[in-house]
């Protein structure tokens, strides 16, 4: 790639390092590592919520998935992400706002009881450490192309999570969410010298489906990658892939706490309604990029195997990129390992928090002083990012087909219980039961196609013949885990009756808790009240960040304008234009 572009690449990245660091001598309580003390703007909000959404894994995984699917994947990142975000910022976190929680898995314990938050931080870890794993995988794929070390890449990418691990560990939250911004715009700038790059040189999508066409590719492939309302898989309806994509990153928002992380620490309730209609904005107009890139892809190489799919994004670079040289190349690789640093630093982050106070305070280590909770949090988010290279083996199968089928086993019945809690009376009992039934129904299926697919075909034969579709396919699958996690909650409420309303006060976003109430909660048996005392230590903060709370905002300040205007129009382009 040449000294240039490498002097870029290392440049721009130690730069926003050594900013965070500096940055980090700010940090002296947990308050501050865990929430930033509640005082960050929508704007960087917003910014930090788009660079932990999209990642390096984000250039090689979701190119991969869009050439094998096509225009249709565009809809996990223009209507997905972004009802999810809607959804929780209008909804889902804001009883955990207005109570100075600062893990959307305390809200389970306060709802359901103790087993679902220890449940929820367990699932959070598999899940989140699932995605470093598929970020450290990225690096490794396209830094081999780059450098040409084969199996001595894999150190050059510990090197970079290691220096990710350490400047997180010192400055928590505050640090991330500000190099998080600088990160986000040189990301957003990498996307589109890396697509322009690719346009031009297959001619467009004009030039790609010509090449599909000169290639022999099927019809059926060629109007998939223009064509949202077009895919690819047998026995499928098309709205239930849409459907299916809309709830993957819905339930990405809402189960994650690497995002409610960063609503939490909002210095109003305006800031958390507008970082998210802002987060959207930046992601939808990234993820244009990062989706079609994978689809012009076809032009360069327009018929890799499925298994091969992930290989697009190397290949681009490999093939188009690296021949450039220069500035041009420094700048997309920089902005490809600023994603991947964005994102080890994020979510070790939030899983030190969840640790920190959903285990270690909450039921390991009740009478520490807050520095000890702090170094406690500190140390998890090394452990937390060295864990997630555990998962590098089992990539293999896709990064996104694995982030999907784990999905469907443990996120699905989780996001379900949180939807049950925040909007309906359920019974308190009914979140573990939701948990368990939803969670044994997706493993079922997942181990019943597994074992399917290894069995010889002469068994299969003589057991009645393959699985059926609407239960072997994954995007039934979503559905099955959502209707046996809601059908647990139901049955559970209908046997127990529901709760009552002065224990679900507060903690439905239909029925908030009277300004008056300052009632602590106590978190449950004889323990330090660390986690209440820092609870106290969060300000009391304004319905927005104006002069004078009290004051009607005018219209172009409201966010539910916004919010209408950016739903939208992505709903227009994604259902209308580009159906």
């Amino acid at each position: 790639m040449g000294v240039v572009g490498w002097t870029l690449v290392v440049g721009i990245n130690a730069a926003i390092i050594a900013y965070g660091l500096w940055k980090s001598r700010e940090t002296h309580r947990a308050v501050d590592w865990m929430l930033a003390a509640r005082g960050l703007p929508w704007w960087m909000v917003g910014l930090s919520m788009f660079a932990t959404a999209v990642d390096s894994g984000d250039y090689v995984a979701v190119a991969g998935a869009a050439y094998q699917n096509g225009m249709n994947f565009i809809t996990d990142w223009w209507l997905g992400i972004t009802i999810g975000w809607m959804l929780v910022a209008w909804a889902v976190f804001l009883p955990m706002y207005r109570s100075g929680m600062f893990t959307n898995a305390e809200y389970l314990e306060r709802r359901f009881g103790p087993s679902t938050r220890v449940i929820s931080v367990i699932v959070q870890v598999i899940y989140r450490t699932n995605v470093l794993g598929n970020v450290a995988y990225s690096l490794f794929l396209t830094f081999n192309i780059l450098t040409g070390w084969g199996h001595l890449t894999w150190y050059l990418v510990v090197a970079i999570a290691a220096g990710a691990a350490i400047y997180t560990s010192t400055g928590g939250l505050k640090s991330v969410a500000l190099t998080d911004s600088i990160q986000s715009i040189v990301m957003l700038v990498a996307a589109v010298v890396m697509w322009w790059i690719v346009y031009d040189k297959v001619g467009g999508f004009a030039g790609m489906e010509q090449t599909l066409v000169e290639a022999g590719v099927g019809e059926d492939v060629q109007l998939a990658m223009t064509h949202v309302g077009n895919h690819l898989e047998e026995g499928v309806p098309a709205w239930l892939v849409i459907l299916g994509w809309i709830i993957t990153l819905s339930a990405y928002c809402i189960v994650n706490h690497s995002q409610s992380m960063r609503m939490l620490a909002c210095r109003s309730e305006w800031d958390v309604k507008m970082a998210a209609v802002f987060a959207a904005v930046v992601t939808a107009a990234v993820m244009w990029f990062n989706v079609t890139l994978g689809i012009l892809g076809r032009g360069v190489r327009p018929d890799l195997p499925t298994e091969q799919a992930d290989q697009i994004f190397p290949i681009l670079v490999s093939e188009l990129l690296v021949p450039m040289g220069g500035v041009l190349a420094g700048i997309v690789v920089a902005g490809l390992l600023a994603g991947g640093i964005s994102t080890f630093d994020s979510i070790g982050s939030a899983l030190a928090v969840v640790f920190t106070r959903d285990l270690y305070a909450r039921f390991l280590v009740r009478g520490a002083e807050d520095r000890h909770y702090l170094w406690v949090s500190r140390i998890t988010t090394v452990v937390v990012i060295g864990l997630s290279f555990a998962y590098i083996p089992f990539l293999k199968m896709g990064m996104v087909k694995f982030y999907l089928e784990m999905v469907g086993i443990t996120v699905l019945p989780l996001m379900t219980v949180y939807l049950a809690g925040i909007f309906t009376p359920a019974h308190p009992a009914s979140g573990l039961i939701g948990l368990l039934v939803g969670s044994g129904v997706g493993l079922t299926r997942f181990l019943s196609v597994q074992l399917a697919d290894r069995l010889p075909e002469s068994l299969i034969e003589r057991f009645g013949g393959e699985l059926p579709i609407w239960w072997a396919n994954k995007w039934y699958g979503f559905l099955w885990s959502i209707g046996a996690a809601s059908l647990g909650v139901l049955l559970t409420t209908l046997v127990l009756g529901v709760a009552s309303r002065d224990r679900l006060r507060g903690l439905v976003v239909w029925l908030p808790k009277p300004p008056d109430d300052d009632a602590e909660w106590d978190d449950s048996g004889p323990q330090s009240n660390w986690l209440e005392q820092t609870r106290k230590e969060l300000v009391s903060l304004p319905s927005h960040p104006f002069d004078d709370p009290g004051v009607s905002l005018p219209l172009w300040k409201r966010p539910w304008l916004w919010t209408v205007v950016v739903l939208g129009v992505l709903s227009w382009l994604n259902l209308v234009v580009l159906w």
